[in-house]
């Protein structure tokens, strides 16, 4: 394909947001004292801030989104939920869910993180660009239709799936690579045929006995969730297998209109809210390859939202990485690279190519053959009109 248009969605509001003093979820109580959080949002600014000294920002054309309206928000959230993320952060401070800790900024700047991603979707399918990229806070991928949870008030990458059913979108894959299960992305979608779920994550971490390889979809929807649990200790070689051998193959027999990608950098190696030991390596080339897939099924059309990320001085290099993939550029310089890539775990080990094994002949939609597959499924033609209007929440 041609040199791809692509977009940056960003806005200073999202920078705004901040969870709050405590340690670590924690908030400041009897024997707890006032720590720095893991997901201060300006380390997000000083993220922004490479990508547009190493220029990587100029192949770019930026955009300020706008906030998402409620008729947006409610394609999957119910309408008490929404009342208690405005209600708690007009008081400047609480917690609007689970472990979901807001200030005053917090209501506007979800808002916009959900903006930017609707935003996103619905241009790259009007052709307006090829390709996206949303640095927005707060994340999205554990909010619940009706509830917050884990730093998470609205699920951004949920209802831009949503918003694109409702633009025309037959299919939508979503591929989520941040290091926790992302459980509000799965319940939505967790009966619904026409999203196809993908989730790479560690194995148990959170939330607890979520994102098992077992969960694969229920009702019309069987099969259309894709759980890879990756053991602790997962590197650059587990992550590139579990892309090769189950997402390129499950995309292929999807075949999607658009792709999304939840793409936290919470499974670096420096990551304090996880286990992993991907490199900004690992996400230039998982980034490559999905921009490599969506121009063979998608014509292109593609979206990646950042989700999580907590190391104050890695996070920058890894936005970076991502970055200068979605535009086609080499892998940038790290300076931290020699910290993790002599590392034996950056190898693919034997207990982690047993969960990518298992799921390569057991998963229905990689176990079964391609005339197996639904004739819907291997469409290539994008639908003309909407999918009709789902009701707030999904289902499981």
């Amino acid at each position: 394909m041609s040199t791809p248009h692509l977009a940056w969605y960003s806005h200073e509001i999202c920078f705004w947001h901040d969870p709050g003093s405590g340690s670590g979820y924690v908030p400041v109580g009897p024997g707890i004292e006032p720590l720095r959080q893991f997901a201060v949002d300006p380390d997000l600014r000083r993220a922004e801030g490479l990508v547009k000294a190493s220029g990587v920002q100029d192949r770019f054309t930026c955009v300020t989104p706008t906030p998402a309206t409620d008729e947006d928000l409610l394609l999957v959230h119910t309408p008490e939920h929404i009342e208690r993320v405005e209600a708690t952060s007009a008081i400047g401070s609480g917690d609007a869910g689970v472990y979901a800790h807001v200030n005053y900024h917090s209501a506007q700047a979800a808002r916009l993180a959900v903006g930017a991603c609707v935003q996103a979707a619905t241009s790259v399918l009007e052709g307006r660009f090829d390709r996206a990229y949303c640095l927005v806070r707060p994340p999205g991928h554990h909010a619940e239709p009706d509830r917050a949870m884990a730093l998470c008030l609205y699920n951004n990458v949920a209802v831009a799936a949503r918003a694109a059913q409702r633009h025309g979108a037959r299919r939508v894959l979503i591929l989520d690579w941040d290091v926790h299960h992302g459980n509000g992305i799965q319940r939505t979608f967790y009966e619904d045929p026409d999203v196809l779920y993908i989730s790479l994550h560690q194995d148990g971490l959170f939330p607890a006995a979520s994102g098992l390889v077992t969960e694969t979809g229920a009702g019309a929807g069987a099969g259309s969730t894709l759980n890879v649990p990756l053991p602790a200790g997962s590197g650059h070689d587990a992550y590139l297998a579990a892309v090769d051998r189950l997402v390129e193959p499950a995309a292929r027999a999807f075949r999607p209109d658009l792709i999304l990608v939840a793409a936290g950098v919470d499974a670096s190696g420096h990551d304090p809210m996880g286990r992993m030991m991907c490199t900004s390596r690992t996400f230039h080339a998982m980034t490559s390859t999905l921009c490599r897939l969506a121009d063979e099924l998608t014509r292109g059309r593609i979206v990646f939202a950042h989700e999580g990320g907590y190391s104050a001085w890695y996070q920058p290099t890894l936005v970076l990485g991502t970055a200068a993939a979605i535009a086609g550029l080499p892998a940038p310089q790290d300076p931290f690279l020699h910290s993790l890539d002599h590392l034996p775990g950056q190898r693919l080990q034997r207990h982690q190519d047993r969960v990518i094994t298992h799921l390569e002949t057991h998963h229905p939609l990689l176990s079964r053959t391609a005339s197996d597959v639904p004739s819907a499924a291997l469409s290539d033609a994008p639908s003309a009109t909407p999918s009709a209007a789902p009701s707030p929440g999904g289902g499981r």
